[in-house]
């Protein structure tokens, strides 16, 4: 088939079409390109003279390509959209780019060809890996409330408890002692059991810990460390001399001591 070189048409359309960012080709029954935009030449490294008459299989990288294209076309019903795939330029470089095209019928249905969009690869997988991100800080910031939210209950009236499980540091401090004074506050509490069954170390902490005391007494309540450990006194012993710190190296013993405070003990039935 002889090259049939598309004169120009001018008029908005053809403005149009040459102003899209994408590259457009169209094709008639025979995959012959009929038509190519600006950014079809800019693309594919050709002028309009070298597109126009060739077949749509010298854009693709190969001609199995080119058929994979056709084919999903057809299994798509017609259309596809984003199809992942490399344009290869006059120089042989491969660009990838994802393509949507479509195929064109007459008023009959009879196949006359089709046009399809080529749009350079613009990685989605950056935006993707930035959505993932997004997702994964959410799921720490949850995570985070979820560990913030240690429970802290009335044990009895006038006793409350609160227990933080996991890794302890000074933003779930912060977030304990804010809900645990306000519980304090509501509950007019008198003795709060604060249990650390996680292994607490470094000067930051043991000043958490202190400042959690000072707090809690400022609202006229006590405090009791239940199940004391090693590298917990290791971290409160240097501010013995400043505050005085109750602590039990068992919950029985603290929750005894608790009682007595409020005037309560635990006795065997007769």
């Amino acid at each position: 088939m002889s090259r049939q070189v598309a004169a120009p048409r001018g008029g908005h359309l053809e403005a149009l079409l040459n102003g899209c960012p994408d590259a457009i080709l169209a094709i008639d029954a025979n995959g012959i390109i009929k038509f190519a935009n600006r950014e079809a030449c800019t693309l594919t490294e050709r002028n309009m003279n070298e597109l126009i008459g060739q077949s749509i299989v010298e854009v693709y990288e190969n001609e199995e390509a080119a058929r994979t294209a056709n084919k999903k076309i057809y299994e798509a019903g017609g259309t596809i959209h984003d199809l992942e795939t490399k344009t290869r330029t006059k120089s042989g470089k491969l660009v990838p780019t994802r393509v949507s095209a479509s195929h064109l019928h007459d008023s009959n249905g009879k196949y006359i060809g089709g046009v399809g969009y080529f749009a350079r690869y613009r990685p989605w997988h950056g935006a993707e890996a930035e959505t993932v991100h997004k997702l994964e800080e959410l799921e720490t910031r949850m995570s985070r409330i979820r560990s913030h939210g240690a429970p802290v209950f009335e044990l009895y009236p006038g006793i409350s408890a609160t227990f933080i499980m996991g890794t302890v540091n000074a933003e779930r401090f912060d977030a304990l002692l804010d809900t645990l004074l306000h519980h304090v506050e509501a509950k007019q509490t008198q003795v709060v059991i604060l249990d650390f069954p996680a292994a607490i170390e470094g000067e930051d902490l043991a000043n958490q810990i202190v400042r959690t005391i000072r707090s809690v007494r400022l609202l006229g309540a006590e405090c009791i460390i239940a199940d004391m450990q090693v590298s917990m006194a290791k971290a409160l012993e240097p501010h013995l001399g400043e505050i005085n710190i109750i602590a039990h190296n068992s919950m029985q013993r603290a929750i005894e001591d608790a009682l007595d405070r409020i005037g309560c003990e635990i006795r065997p039935k007769n």
